[in-house]
């Protein structure tokens, strides 16, 4: 494995080099290809087509790098271990954004939330989104998968990675972006991906059980809910809180869900009445 850190002009050199060398992997974290322009493309294509002709898998170009959490691998120039080390764990993430992989490594680790594999794609010269779905879904120490992504090139391959993690039980969460025009020019100057058609990519994420989030704090918080395991066999909810308040909130954000919140059996409330007679024991408790 070689790490290249290198000014753009002289990446396609640095891949030569490590051809001639026998390096097997690459992990270009150097920026400046096809996201700033035609210059940028060209000198990615040469990198792609010297990195295929010597049979080199590629991570990148303009990404953070990977993370192998239980082996100790530390491929990526990060300072986020400066405030927190790596906690092992079950859940693997895969990124197309460096900055947002980094950033939800540092919000998953402050939720307690352990990690397996990690890996940002960038650029995508080789490896993309898909294929390191279908890895880490294949990963036997990956229970939770979550994903940000802004495109895909191929779509068998991405119907294979979701096909793969259904089909062993391992659930993906996907914070998809380009839901706007805006957002999918921000996208191509950011990674040079293709976003394609929202409405396309929902349709595939609900034909294969992936749970779409729609903000970052639900990508976090579902994960979070998915390590330990256990989900719900319907969609009959119970709350239980100590704020009247906070239950009215709860129980309006379950059923605009499409969540229902039955009230308890009569036998259930009267039992909670004699623990605690002052309690609200309908539903929510």
């Amino acid at each position: 494995l070689a790490i290249l850190v290198v000014p753009a002009s002289t990446a396609a050199q640095a891949v030569q080099d490590c051809a001639a060398r026998g390096v097997k992997t690459l992990v270009i974290i150097t920026s400046g290809f096809a996201e700033i322009g035609a210059e940028g493309r060209l000198a990615q294509e040469r990198i792609q087509a010297v990195s295929r002709q010597a049979g080199i898998r590629v991570v990148g170009p303009n990404c953070m790098g990977v993370m192998n959490v239980r082996s100790g691998l530390w491929g990526t120039f990060t300072g986020a271990f400066d405030y927190e080390a790596p906690l092992p764990g079950r859940v693997s993430m895969v990124s197309q954004s460096g900055a947002f992989g980094i950033y939800c490594y540092m919000v998953a680790r402050q939720r307690g939330l352990g990690l397996s594999l990690w890996v940002t794609t960038g650029n995508q010269v080789d490896v993309d989104v898909a294929e390191c779905v279908e890895f880490v879904a294949n990963d036997p120490d990956t229970d939770v998968i979550v994903c940000y992504m802004e495109g895909a090139k191929d779509k068998a391959k991405l119907e294979r990675a979701l096909t793969t993690a259904r089909a062993l039980g391992k659930p993906i969460v996907m914070l998809k972006v380009g839901r706007t025009d805006v957002g999918a020019a921000a996208a191509s100057s950011h990674t040079a991906s293709l976003v394609g058609a929202d409405r396309v990519y929902d349709a595939h994420f609900r034909q294969y059980g992936v749970q779409r989030a729609e903000t970052f704090q639900e990508l976090v918080e579902v994960a979070y809910a998915g390590s330990h395991g256990r989900y719900p066999a319907g969609r009959r909810l119970g709350i239980v809180t100590v704020s009247g308040g906070v239950g009215g909130l709860m129980a309006d954000a379950a059923v605009e869900q499409g969540l229902e919140v039955p009230p308890m059996p009569e036998p259930v409330q009267q039992r909670l009445k004699e623990l605690i007679p002052f309690a609200g024991v309908r539903n929510p408790v």
